[in-house]
């Protein structure tokens, strides 16, 4: 064959330069302009991956962590308090807005990184030529980013730098995980203030002249009173039977949460806040379980424990629990409204602080579909952990009986002016007691508790606000009383109040808030500190080598004097050529400063 038909490799070497020339070239003296652009180039990278990443970490932990984003619109609109929409008057960013903009972070850290990274294997390679020599074999590996073998090294020492090179320059591509994995997105709500008044909220301060007020007797009273059973009945499925926080869930102690329907916000988005709104109070500030109830009772008081005592008796309903705030003599009287027309037991607008009876029903079917004679109530019951009680038996029926506990309570009961309340769902306000407030009487309190017993009842019907996993009975009677008081009080305020309210309504727009995993940002920076110690590391390293510091190694490689390596190893450009592995590779510095390999 024809060898001018067979592939040659031309390599041409006059761009080398050669002893003669090296003899009479000398080095030009440095100027302090190129001695300051060698530290820039030298330095530089390493404080502009040291800032960003400051930067960067910064603005995560100080900036973003708590702050609320908008979930699916810059310019989210709203619905007024009449049904009609509304968009905010200014721009904010979504949470994919963030979530990019945090990931762009990322990768232009790691190109900060970059900037000074690119070339560190191949300057590891010079110091491992120099200091010792790697086989042609292991700067292929280490350039393709394969650890070389410990037999392509002379020093150990060189394998441990060429190994630590390349894990820190591998993982720096995946630092960015820990970074944008350390943002939890929670639910959040911005408020943003209405342009409409929520108007007709009544007070419960100022009545109306109803019957209820100065009770005459006659089917005129009980038709208001069975309305605002029925209304208060209605009221507490709607505000009880919403979703319950895991708060209320499981009730360690009442709760101290209360709730009113109101009319006209069922526009309106929940967590939204309303400026101020009466509120129903009631709470308990001691409950003690009567051991033998005969001592306390009178003679008024125990046919009121009568199936038939009347027509507001809450044992009409069959179920355990039932029962409520002992009245003196007649089921429906609160403690300040008088049985027969006359003179109010008392001042009506004052807070009502009082110790009463407390009875509570629990239902005992029979074992025995039959008996001949009833089996009496259980004595020293425990009825809740520690206190043991001794039952008065009540009515009979033919699946069970009626067996009653009592108990002293010293509750107070009245008004919380609320500020700020809160919307939990289509009409449903909610309040939380402070620790320090002016809690204010009200005339419809006295009317609200002597309902409460027979409200209570009637939720049993449905269910809808009953407390859940209450515990203790002691929980349950106070949690159920509390609830009935404040569904019956706000029945009370609508039917008989004249004065309304117009308040302010800040709305409730839903958002996303940031919440920053530190650990993870902390690592996160932590990497990126230990890749720059190690470039920093490995620069002092190059400092005591003699070959000096370059601008461009990548370049370097190019310009390198390798005359002495080509005559022994083969022809890389022909195809399936081996390299040798047998032979070390030297980078040698002469007087010149021209640096050369060595086989």
């Amino acid at each position: 064959m024809d060898d001018e038909h067979i592939p040659q490799s031309l390599v041409s070497t006059n761009y080398l330069p050669v002893e003669t020339d090296i003899e009479k070239s000398s080095d030009p003296p440095h100027s302090k302009a190129s001695t300051w652009r060698v530290k820039f180039y030298k330095y530089a990278p390493f404080a502009m991956h040291f800032f960003v990443t400051v930067l960067v970490a910064t603005v995560c932990l100080g900036f973003l962590d708590g702050r609320t984003f908008n979930a699916n619109s810059r310019r989210p609109q709203y619905q007024e308090v009449d049904g009609s929409l509304s968009h905010v008057t200014f721009f904010a960013p979504l949470q994919s807005d963030i979530t990019t903009a945090v990931s762009l972070a990322a990768t232009i850290t790691r190109v900060a990184g970059g900037w000074w990274a690119t070339g560190y294997i191949w300057r590891c390679i010079f110091v491992a030529m120099e200091r010792g020599g790697i086989s042609a074999k292991g700067v292929s590996q280490a350039i393709s980013n394969r650890p070389p073998a410990p037999r392509h090294f002379t020093r150990k020492s060189n394998m441990v730098i060429i190994y630590i090179t390349l894990f820190a320059t591998f993982a720096f591509d995946y630092f960015s995980a820990a970074l944008t994995g350390s943002f939890v997105w929670e639910a959040a709500v911005t408020q943003v203030p209405g342009k409409i008044l929520l108007s007709g909220i009544t007070d419960g301060i100022t009545e109306k002249d109803s019957p209820i007020l100065n009770p005459p007797g006659g089917n005129l009273e009980v038709n208001f009173n069975s309305g605002v059973t029925a209304m208060a009945s209605a009221s507490a499925s709607i505000a009880w039977g919403t979703p319950q926080s895991n708060s209320m869930l499981n009730i360690a102690e009442p709760s101290t949460t209360f709730r009113r329907v109101i009319n006209g916000a069922q526009y309106i988005s929940t967590n939204s806040i309303l400026a101020n709104v009466n509120m129903p109070y009631f709470a308990v500030d001691a409950f003690e379980w009567v051991r033998d109830p005969h001592q306390v009772l009178t003679n008024k008081q125990l046919p009121l424990l009568s199936q038939n005592a009347s027509e507001y008796n809450p044992f009409i309903v069959i179920g355990n629990g039932t029962g409520g705030l002992l009245p003196d003599a007649v089921w429906g009287y609160g403690p300040f409204t008088p049985v027969i027309p006359g003179p109010v037991l008392g001042d009506p607008h004052l807070l009502i602080s009082e110790t009463r009876l407390f009875t509570f029903r629990i239902w005992f079917p029979w074992s025995t579909p039959y008996y001949t004679i009833a089996p009496p109530c259980p004595q020293n019951f425990t009825i809740d952990p520690g206190s043991e009680v001794n039952f008065i038996s009540g009515s009979d029926y033919s699946e069970g009986r009626d067996c009653f506990a009592i108990a002293n309570v010293s509750y107070r009961a009245g008004v919380l002016s609320c500020q700020n309340c809160k919307i939990i769902s289509p009409n449903v306000v909610e309040a939380q007691a402070p620790s320090e407030c002016s809690i204010i009487g009200s005339f419809f309190s006295s009317d609200a508790l002597g309902m409460a017993p027979v409200i209570a009842a009637n939720f049993f019907l449905t269910d809808y606000a009953i407390p859940l996993n209450y515990g203790t009975r002691r929980n349950l009677a106070i949690e159920l009383t509390s609830r009935a008081y404040q569904a019956g009080w706000a029945a009370f305020a609508d039917l008989g109040t004249i004065g309304t309210n117009a308040v302010t309504v800040q709305i409730a727009l839903p958002t996303l808030r940031a919440k920053t995993t530190h650990w993870r940002v902390y690592l996160w920076v932590a990497l990126h500190l230990w890749v720059l110690v190690l470039g920093l590391l490995f620069t002092y390293i190059q400092s005591h080598c003699e070959h000096s510091w370059v601008d461009d190694p990548i370049m370097a490689v190019f310009w390198l004097d390798t005359r002495a390596a080509l005559p022994r190893v083969s022809d890389p450009w022909q195809p399936g050529t081996e390299i040798r592995e047998n032979e070390m590779l030297i980078l040698e510095h002469n007087e010149a400063g021209q640096q050369s390999v060595q086989v």
